[in-house]
């Protein structure tokens, strides 16, 4: 790893609240233990945090400065717990490791699909540097996210994955490429990506015409 130090940004994946728990459980009874069974959500959230702190720590010793949490809060439409559930069980839980990861000196790049402007406040406040990836097609406009937030975190996003490079043209994927480098580049603070991740299904050559228009592009001082 020393190998990369001051030419790579090594990232380690890691999570925070709600993976383990619903890889342990299942999704659906992991969402019903909310209800029938919260004594247990606490413990394997709890769980969980406390995996994450300790290969965090470990991850450290080795030349690490940067996590990615990859828990997913929501869909499309929404959070997949009530705000007042993700409020009072999940919440403190959430704090708790990116605070941990915080102590420890990382830079903490927070991941979740879905729309989150019902808690967007919440995770900004618990002191992550960066959020991803700010879904198009679930209502997480960049622009809005930078205006409002650009001078507190990073942003990373968010070139449309699930259509633009999965079944748009080359000439779609470039211009909203460049679109979404006007949206969240200017002022700094900003990683471009696809809007979760490069799956099965997008075109090879979309993702080189996207790649190929951040190279173009995407240095500053930003003029598209």
């Amino acid at each position: 790893m020393n190998n990369h130090s001051g030419k790579k940004a090594i990232i380690l994946h890691l999570n925070d609240i709600f993976s383990i728990p619903r890889n342990l459980l299942g999704y659906e009874k992991f969402l019903l233990s909310i209800v029938d069974n919260l004594k247990l959500v606490n413990e394997l959230v709890e769980l969980s945090v406390e995996i994450n702190l300790a290969l965090a720590k470990e991850a450290t010793k080795r030349g690490v400065k940067i996590v990615f949490t990859a828990d997913d809060f929501a869909y499309n439409k929404g959070l997949l717990v009530s705000p007042k559930s993700f409020d009072e069980i999940f919440y403190p839980h959430f704090l708790k490791v990116i605070r941990g990861f915080k102590e420890m000196g990382l830079f903490v790049i927070k991941h979740t699909d879905g729309n989150i402007w019902s808690i967007i406040d919440k995770i900004i406040e618990s002191g992550i540097d960066c959020l991803d990836p700010l879904e198009p097609r679930a209502g997480m406009d960049i622009a809005s996210v930078k205006r409002k937030y650009g001078n507190r975190i990073a942003i990373k996003g968010n070139v449309d994955c699930a259509k633009t490079l999965t079944f748009g043209t080359k000439e779609e994927v470039i211009e909203e490429t460049k679109q979404c480098l006007r949206d969240g580049a200017p002022g700094w603070g900003f990683i471009l990506s696809s809007s979760n991740s490069i799956h099965s299904s997008v075109q090879p050559e979309n993702y080189v015409a996207m790649l190929e228009t951040l190279y173009k592009y995407g240095h500053y001082p930003i003029d598209i």
